[in-house]
């Protein structure tokens, strides 16, 4: 009999860090701006400006780094 195996499902790097959603709305919008506002990104930006947030509230122990 065969098996089928289910591959891993990508876990964040940083997956016990928790990211206020207002500051990754804000990071994403950033994002946004920054990139001319095309359509059809806000996933992407959303994805990335939680990533980018995660890792910083990782590094500086809760408290993201500010950016401007």
């Amino acid at each position: 009999m065969s098996r089928t195996v289910t591959p891993p499902v990508a876990q964040p790097s940083t997956p016990g860090v928790k990211v206020p959603q207002e500051k990754i709305a804000m990071r994403a919008y950033e994002k946004w701006l920054k990139q001319g506002q095309p359509q059809g990104k806000d996933v992407q930006n959303w994805l990335e400006a939680e990533a980018e947030l995660r890792a910083e509230f990782a590094r500086t122990g809760g408290t993201p780094m500010n950016r401007r």
